[in-house]
């Protein structure tokens, strides 16, 4: 087998068993009933880190403070990180931590790089616009690990600053519907090309069938034509548009899934199996009452398959894709 594709992730295993290994080791004294309240932690912690940083004093006493919390945010993960973690921990099989590589493509304020750094993930690597604070990211790296090599790189969305076949894991948090339509499938192929055979790519994409654009803080009118959109938003609503002319594209969800099928061959889409299956109240951070009463709705007999196929199209899409052998002895692949 070529240098690269030597590892090839347990099959035997699906993706509810990735997904009740999250937190395994990690001792039981440490899991809180209220997740908000471990988040809310990690984002002060985070803000600290970044203003030391920024002032260049140590940032040895804010990293010890947000490593404390990134490891109970890690073992009891809020409801919106749950399918992040389970399809790394696919990836990474039955390796630990510091074993695998990372990519976040479109890793804007590093978050969840340092988030996964926190927890022993050292193989981590950040791509973002030119405006990203990647230099920081760079000299924190060797500061406080020691590290080097560049592993946060500003790029123009073309080419991955990337090796072939050295990236074990790539994921994105909303970040393809900022991704400009002329470059939307050299986003997806580049991934296949660093990823190594049997390497996954999660993403997480808001797309114009989901009522409410959170970046534009408007109902239903992403439905529209894109200029009417537009319009609509500067002349009636008063916003600026300038963001939304410059870096939003909503699509619609097959535009993605196509594109991401071209690449890789296959997808897994994540969307449905997330809304029927039983929320875990340990995990889940949102109205469990509520979430319990669609779980018995998408699972009642007859109707409940329909229903979930009707309303995963109006939510958030999450997806999962493996490069296959055929994708990694391909020319440049």
């Amino acid at each position: 087998m070529p240098d690269g594709l030597a590892y090839q992730p347990s099959c035997d295993k699906d993706w509810s068993y990735w997904e009740r290994s999250i937190g395994i080791g990690k001792p039981a004294d440490v899991i809180r009933e209220d997740k908000a309240i471990s988040w809310r932690e990690l984002n002060i912690a985070y803000s600290d880190l970044k203003t030391e940083l920024a002032e260049g004093r140590p940032t040895g006493a804010p990293w010890e403070g947000f490593t404390v919390a990134a490891r109970q945010v890690f073992v009891d993960p809020p409801y919106h990180l749950v399918s992040l973690l389970t399809a790394l921990k696919q990836a990474q099989g039955d390796r630990g931590p510091e074993e695998i590589t990372i990519l976040d493509h479109g890793c804007g304020g590093a978050l969840t790089c340092l988030l996964l750094l926190a927890n022993d993930y050292t193989g981590i690597f950040g791509v973002d616009v030119e405006t990203s604070d990647c230099d920081k990211w760079n000299a924190f790296l060797r500061d406080q690990y020691g590290i080097t090599e560049p592993r946060f790189f500003r790029y123009d969305g073309n080419r991955l600053p990337l090796d072939d076949g050295s990236i074990d894991f790539i994921f994105s948090q909303q970040v393809i519907e900022h991704v400009r339509p002329d470059v939307l499938d050299c986003y997806y192929n580049e991934e296949v090309r660093v990823l190594r055979y049997g390497g996954g790519a999660f993403h997480e994409v808001p797309h114009r069938l989901t009522p409410y654009d959170s970046h534009t803080r408007a109902w239903f009118l992403h439905f529209l034509p894109r200029e009417l959109w537009l319009w609509l938003l500067e002349n009636i609503l008063k916003r600026d548009t300038a963001t939304a002319r410059q870096a939003i594209f909503l699509r619609w969800p097959w535009i993605h899934k196509n594109a991401a099928r071209r690449a890789f061959g296959t997808l897994t889409d994540l969307t449905r199996k997330r809304l029927a299956s039983k929320p875990d109240a340990s995990v889940y951070d949102g109205p469990i009452g509520l979430r319990m009463i669609f779980y018995r709705m998408f699972n009642a007999p007859l109707i409940g398959g329909l229903l979930v196929a009707v309303l995963s199209n109006f939510v958030m899409m999450q997806t999962f894709s493996v490069k296959s052998p055929e994708k990694a002895l391909g020319a440049g692949k």
